[in-house]
């Protein structure tokens, strides 16, 4: 049975006050760019697929170095891995070449749906894992990487093609140093099953109809001293769209924020084993009478078919109770309390015999009817009892939403919120553990929707931001929990307003955050900060000692923006033909 997961939010880091934001100049921006001297990757196959068109589509084409604050990374059509890095002193540098990729033609028997985007991370401040999109991973050797120009390729080897999400470098049992990758793409259900290595589990993925589905390849490559070696290579499959894919925090597992339920379907050293099926559970049988009970009496209903009074005999003393039809015996039994049996009454409506038993004690409530029978009688409730409860209940509830609703109203009506507000799916919170391949905890989110990851400051596994109401909070997993470390306020609000959303990320230390149109536009939303000034709420005439920025954008050229990445105090934006930085706080 897997364990349920909880999200609470710390109350000190939510701010019902907040006043919304308030529109900021970008005079104080100063914006610097370079060209791009080689053509991006070209937009890939005109697929029908929706989770390979989304994959493609929101692919972020710049990697940042978490490691090294202010260096962004791309690939050019040719296989050149480009570098830029930003400094107050020198600004933003030109090109760099750092290394080479193979982006060679494909052949007569692949096509361009079998091809991905090139992908890069970094899960070290010496080592790089890249894909090439063709089936290819590397593992590169970068050295410093604050002054290195070129790195070395430790590994290559063949893998399943798709972009890389995550990778990790943890300590095994082994003491070797051990590191973990995580490659998604797409397949379909079909081949799944065509494909003899794997063991489907998941009868909702195995029934289901030729649709296409996400292939999480989790690799590991050791370090054995001198070289890195593949080793273990399990891989999970699932439907429906990932928002989330990451280890946890020992790698042992994997953590995944879905629409619908993922499992394993192969592992190169444990092999997965179908489990058994489910003994047939009973259907619990109608009670073979039941009753109901006030402080005064006992009402006991047994049904007896059609029959007469004579055919019926019964029997009540203090303590026993016997029931016969026609000398056979229906009900019998010792009363675990004792009644009146000179007061006792019984009548038969149609088939059912009515039995009342007038309490000796009165007030007392029986747990049971009749001693030791707890399976064949069943207790129903008095309905004037219920009303009753539910009168003395009614002072700590109430049939008004606020009684006072225009005192502290807060910045956003939940009460007007719009369509684009909901989620159009139930959102999922998975921990699937590496060894036993059971989903060992599980979180349903419900119709909450997801708004962006972000890499925080001193974490190696990524957080997740989901809205809560109107504000979007940023939850971070550590080890058999997750926290609240951050909150964006109002922002599910405002990012369900953005319809031409495609890019959406935050500083490392969640001092803004930045929605990126496809073209022309970025959004930027500052944390409240204190504000020594005059500035008053124009209905209610409070003042504000805080205050938090929108800053808008406007980019000098409409190409699409094909990548964004924010750093504490620069913004990179890429577009086919410049990368852009923009200094916020120059």
């Amino acid at each position: 049975m897997a364990k349920s997961i909880s999200l609470k939010p710390k109350r000190e880091l939510l701010n019902p006050n907040f006043d919304g934001y308030k529109l900021s100049l970008d005079g104080d921006v100063t914006v610097y760019s370079q060209n791009v001297n080689e053509a991006l990757e070209p937009k890939k196959s005109n697929t029908s697929c929706y989770l390979r068109t989304r994959i493609e589509a929101l692919h972020n084409h710049l990697f940042k170095d978490p490691f090294h604050v202010n260096h962004v990374y791309y690939f050019t059509s040719r296989g050149h891995l480009i570098k830029h890095q930003y400094s107050k002193d020198s600004k933003l540098s030109s090109s760099e070449v750092v290394w080479q990729a193979d982006m060679s033609e494909l052949s007569e028997e692949e096509s361009e749906g079998d091809r991905y985007f090139a992908s890069l991370h970094f899960p070290s401040e010496d080592l790089a894992v890249v894909t090439n999109g063709r089936g290819s991973l590397h593992i590169l050797e970068t050295g410093d990487r604050m002054t290195t120009q070129s790195w070395l390729e430790c590994l290559q080897t063949n893998t399943e093609r798709g972009v890389i999400m995550q990778s990790y470098i943890a300590d095994g049992e082994d003491y070797q140093r051990h590191l973990h990758c995580l490659i998604v793409s797409v397949t379909t259900q079909q081949e799944l099953i065509n494909n003899e290595q794997y063991v489907i589990v998941d009868e909702g993925l195995k029934n289901a109809k030729d649709v296409a589905v996400h292939l999480i390849n989790w690799l590991v490559i050791t370090y054995n001293g001198a070289t890195w070696e593949p080793g273990r290579v399990r891989r999970l499959a699932g439907r429906g769209t990932i928002e989330y894919c990451s280890f946890d925090t020992t790698a042992s597992g994997l953590i995944i924020l879905c629409h619908s339920n993922y499992s394993f379907v192969e592992d190169s050293i444990s092999p997965i084993t179908v489990p058994k099926p489910k003994e047939k559970v009973e259907e619990k049988k109608s009670p073979k009478y039941t009753y109901m009970q006030n402080d005064e009496d006992l009402i006991v209903y047994l049904n007896v078919g059609q029959i007469t009074r004579e055919d019926l005999k019964v029997k009540v003393q203090p303590k026993e109770l016997c029931v016969k039809i026609k000398d056979s015996i229906v009900l019998e039994g010792q009363f675990t309390d004792l009644v009146s049996a000179d007061m006792v009454t019984w009548t038969i409506r149609e088939t059912t015999l009515e039995l009342t038993l007038p309490k000796a004690s009165e007030g007392v409530r029986w747990k049971q009817l009749l001693e030791g029978d707890d399976v064949s009688g069943e207790e129903v409730f008095d309905p004037q009892l219920i009303e009753e409860v539910n009168q003395r209940l009614a002072h700590l509830t109430s049939d008004k939403l606020d009684d006072n609703p225009d005192l502290d109203k807060p910045a956003y009506n939940p009460e007007q919120l719009e369509a684009c507000d909901e989620a159009q799916e139930d959102l999922l919170l998975l921990h699937l553990d590496g060894s036993t391949h059971k989903t060992d905890s599980l979180g349903q989110l419900g119709a909450t929707q997801h708004l962006f990851n972000s890499q925080v400051q001193g974490s190696a596994i990524p957080a997740f931001c989901i809205r809560s109401d109107v504000d979007g909070i940023l939850w971070l997993p550590e080890k058999d929990s997750y926290t609240h470390v951050a909150t964006f306020n109002a922002f599910g609000y405002v990012k369900a307003s953005k319809t031409m959303a495609k890019f959406t990320c935050a500083s490392a230390d969640n001092s803004y955050v930045a929605i990126a149109d496809v073209k022309s536009h970025i959004y930027v939303f500052f944390q409240s900060e204190a504000y020594s000034g005059e500035l008053r709420n124009r209905k209610s005439g409070k003042r504000m000692n805080t205050v938090a920025r929108q800053l808008v954008i406007s980019m000098k050229t409409h190409d699409e923006i094909l990548g964004l990445h924010c750093d504490t105090d620069v913004l990179f934006v890429l577009t086919e033909k410049t990368l852009y930085a923009y200094a916020l706080r120059s």
